[in-house]
């Protein structure tokens, strides 16, 4: 059972996801991954159970991360309907089939999970380094080519649904690194597809019966999930209001500094 102290850590751990979603455009996923591989080990899940418990109850969080994240963004007058949309259809039929494909079968299991978790983002942080030591010598544009959206969609919505990472960390740098747009622009987009995306999923773990009895919503346990949805409802759009007010090279940075201290403490659980 969870006591006082545990929900203060899942709102802390909330709050901190709201800020990252809206300052990086990643939906806090990074965050909400790893205190839910904690909690799956305390509240006593099955390890056959687990993957599916963090993939739901992170993909339900990012979902109001994303949502309150655009809404400043809109507020703002820095959100864009059309690539948005367009992004949004493929990653949503990518993310809710492979999602289901997790539900229905027992082929993803939580070495698998952790072990494809990390090998994406050690090889995000070495590009985002790249980048970064190169971005003085780079032109960085508004647009971004309407062709390559739909392609972008699938990738984040197959990344999403196996990590949980809400598919930020692969649509920012694919739209600011390959395509050269501007990283605020894309952190806006990437944030505007989340909502779409993780809700579908979020309604297929919720509506799948599950075998632990921690929950009474399928795989989405309350106990664990409100307190942190309540810290990224008050601070994602504390995160966009930041963004706004920082340079890309220290967006970039931050973003790095975060991949790599989630890398190793994710790295020390598999050895």
């Amino acid at each position: 059972m969870l006591n006082f102290t545990d929900y203060l850590i899942l709102f802390l751990s909330g709050c901190a996801g709201g800020i990252i979603a809206g300052l990086l455009g990643v939906g806090g996923g990074i965050i909400n991954v790893f205190i839910l591989t904690f909690y799956a080990d305390q509240l006593g899940i099955e390890a056959h159970e687990q993957v599916r418990f963090i993939l739901a109850n992170s993909l339900f969080a990012i979902f109001f991360s994303s949502v309150f994240g655009s809404i400043q963004q809109i507020r703002n007058k820095n959100f864009f309907f059309k690539e948005v949309g367009i992004t949004a259809i493929t990653a949503i039929i990518a993310n809710a089939f492979v999602s289901w494909t997790i539900l229905q079968f027992e082929w993803y299991s939580k070495e698998r999970f952790s072990l494809f978790f990390v090998i994406i983002l050690s090889l995000l942080t070495i590009r985002m380094i790249i980048t970064v030591s190169n971005h003085k010598k780079k032109q960085f544009n508004d647009t971004i080519p309407i062709k390559v959206l739909s392609p972008l969609g699938l990738l984040a919505g197959v990344f999403s649904a196996l990590s949980g990472l809400g598919g930020g960390v692969i649509m920012v740098p694919y739209m600011s690194d390959f395509y050269k747009l501007k990283i605020k622009k894309a952190t806006s987009i990437s944030l505007g597809v989340m909502p779409f995306m993780t809700l579908t999923t979020t309604l297929l773990y919720a509506l799948f019966e599950s075998d632990h009895q921690v929950s009474a919503f399928g795989y989405v346990t309350p106990a664990v999930v409100i307190p942190m949805t309540l810290g990224v409802m008050l601070c994602a759009p504390l995160g966009v209001r930041l963004a706004g007010k920082l340079s890309e090279i220290f967006i970039r940075i931050a973003f790095i500094c975060i991949i790599i201290v989630v890398i190793y403490r994710m790295l020390s659980r598999i050895v």
